[in-house]
């Protein structure tokens, strides 16, 4: 096999397991608005940390991280709506991005990689830090798992019981930010969000428990991403759309054994 291939799926099954789980705390909290307007802010993370010299890494880490306290600083001050406030900053993300790109980049710079990924562009370093980033949201996953399930679930019960609404809400959010800086190089800034809804949107159908669900959207997630990997290689396509197309086959499949069991 390939240098390059297996770096590939072993970035892509690090990233499914990072999507599947977060996604389903999306789904559950009704924030898929919320995750596209911070995969619009990667953008502007990339041409920072281009621009820095210090890597596309650090940047995203850092403009999803002040974007995720930004948001959650306005929404609990209730002035806008939080579709408003999400709706602004998606924009201004996506436009300081693209403006700061075409400053920054250079002739190299491959912004459709960018845009929709680029498996040729991962390397052994991206590969280490896809699973540096698991690490640490699994660990938080489990250690803040029963929090927050509850708040996502019965948010005035949680309330109730003095659990600290803003200050998970800040880890939710942070946590995104983090799959959304090592989602970039395999489906690219402007389709990462698909990849956080469409597995668990497809787990929902078929799982009974919210531990199933979150077992079952890795699973989705890994067989679309290995599946959209191989045809993006086989057909020479780019990478994102053709792991969204392998989402968007599952998820039509899903709804037709819902359809079959209600008949």
């Amino acid at each position: 096999m390939e240098d390059f291939i297996f770096r590939a799926l072993l970035a892509a099954i690090g990233i499914s397991i990072i999507a599947g789980s977060l996604g389903c705390f999306v789904i559950w909290k009704r924030m898929s608005y919320f995750s596209e307007s911070i995969s619009h802010s990667a953008l502007l993370g990339v041409s920072l940390g281009l621009a820095s010299g210090l890597g596309i890494h650090f940047g995203l880490v850092l403009v999803g991280a002040v974007f995720a306290l930004l948001i959650v600083v306005l929404q609990e001050r209730k002035f806008l709506s939080n579709d408003a406030i999400l709706g602004i900053f998606s924009h201004i993300a996506l436009s300081l991005g693209i403006v700061v790109l075409g400053l920054v980049g250079g002739a190299n710079t491959d912004y459709f990689g960018f845009l929709f990924g680029d498996i040729l562009s991962i390397t052994n370093t991206d590969i280490v830090w896809v699973y540096s980033v698991l690490i640490v949201i699994a660990s938080l996953l489990g250690f803040f798992w029963q929090r927050l399930l509850l708040l996502t679930l019965n948010e005035e019960l949680a309330k109730a019981e003095g659990i600290q609404h803003m200050t998970y809400q800040l880890l939710f959010m942070l946590m995104i930010a983090l799959a959304v800086s090592v989602s970039v190089q395999i489906v690219g800034v402007l389709l990462i969000t698909s990849l956080l809804i469409i597995p668990p949107a497809i787990a929902r159908v078929l799982a009974n428990t919210p531990g199933q669900m979150v077992f079952q959207s890795i699973v989705v997630s890994i067989m679309a991403v290995v599946a959209g990997l191989s045809g993006s290689m086989y057909y020479d396509l780019a990478t994102g759309p053709a792991i969204v197309i392998a989402l968007g086959i599952l998820f039509v499949l899903s709804q037709l054994v819902v359809t079959k069991r209600l008949s």
